[in-house]
């Protein structure tokens, strides 16, 4: 298995540990378009629970309790989804990169 894969896998699966630090560093250092691109995608994929973050908490001054408990709900399964999806990115460029 070659480098390229496991750094830009390494990117995804850094949600659980690195945050949005990991994905920014190797997008930063690395010279192979095929890790940054992956480094990029996975630090947009960090950004965004942060940013829901945000809109939660301005929807807590909502007009309508259920309006504020619901977006709250909603953006709560986003950021879940996100999760997911970089467990999903970070398993797929490993199997790309595996060795038949």
């Amino acid at each position: 298995m070659s480098t390229r894969y496991i750094l830009a896998s390494l990117s995804y699966f850094s949600i659980f540990f690195a945050g949005v630090i990991l994905p920014l560093i190797i997008m930063l250092v690395t010279n192979d378009d095929y890790v940054r691109r992956h480094a990029g995608r996975a630090l947009v994929s960090h950004i965004l629970p942060y940013f829901f973050v945000v809109v939660g908490l301005f929807s807590l001054f909502a007009v309508h309790p259920f309006f504020s408990i619901g977006i709250i709900l909603l953006l709560g399964a986003i950021a879940l989804i996100l999760v997911v999806w970089n467990v999903y990115m970070g398993i797929r460029v490993l199997r790309e990169g595996r060795v038949f």
